[in-house]
């Protein structure tokens, strides 16, 4: 890898990493493309901006990221489809952190852009069924945690006002199926809820320990289900 190669990736991840930053910003509070928090520009309001901690971290990640796949290129994918997949994925990972909701302009977007590449690589076919595998499959460990919930709520006398598993979640699951096909998404679908999984169990330990246990409690499940999505997608390029 050449000084220009680096360099090259380093603006490319740095480029994704402000894109991710700021459709974060803005299309929670606006659902469109809007003025970014550090406009009008200037040296403070930049200064201001990156003082947040997420805003560096997401900037690094992309830079480390767009050096790794000049390093190590899949070369089944091309670096346009890597930069989609991304970016996108970045953005819902960081939505759901930061709000604990997947947008659904978001779903919207991903449905289409992975979509029309799901059947131009595998078919028609295998796309929609993995689509719809997903959506239905998630769709249902909605209504059973919603029910569940409800159940739990009632006998502790409370009124229900969360979710285990939101709906966006369930949108989200029909994007990964688009994107993985019939039957690729049966792996993706398990490998998030089995990564998910382990990380509700170190969560409700630690909350235990502190004496702040409270039962189904909902947590993020998008970038559990965005990571193991990409991470398929990359390795099974890298098989190939």
């Amino acid at each position: 890898m050449t000084l220009i190669d680096i360099a090259v990736a380093t603006l490319a991840g740095l480029a994704a990493g402000i894109l991710v930053n700021y459709l974060a910003d803005v299309l929670p509070a606006t659902r469109r493309l809007s003025a970014p928090p550090w406009w009008p520009l200037s040296a403070e309001s930049i200064n201001d901006y990156l003082q947040l901690g997420r805003v560096v971290l997401v900037l690094l990640a992309y830079i480390t990221a767009a050096l790794l796949l000049v390093r190590f290129p899949p070369a089944e994918l091309s670096r346009a489809f890597l930069a989609l997949l991304l970016i996108h994925f970045g953005v819902v990972i960081v939505i759901d952190i930061e709000h604990r909701a997947i947008l659904h302009p978001v779903s919207l977007t991903g449905a289409i852009l992975f979509g029309l590449w799901g059947i131009l690589r595998r078919g028609w076919l295998a796309t929609l069924l993995g689509g719809a595998a997903g959506f239905l499959i998630m769709l249902a460990f909605y209504w059973l945690g919603e029910q569940l919930g409800r159940w739990l709520a009632r006998r502790r006398g409370e009124a229900w006002d969360d979710v285990a598993l939101g709906f966006g979640d369930v949108n989200l699951s029909g994007v990964i199926g688009l994107l993985l096909g019939w039957p690729s998404v049966l792996g993706g679908l398990v490998l998030g809820i089995l990564t998910g999984g382990v990380y509700s169990a170190g969560h409700i330990l630690v909350q235990v320990l502190r004496r702040r246990y409270r039962a189904l409690a909902a947590i993020p499940y998008g970038p559990f289900l965005s990571i193991s999505a990409v991470g398929l997608i990359l390795l099974g390029a890298y098989l190939v």
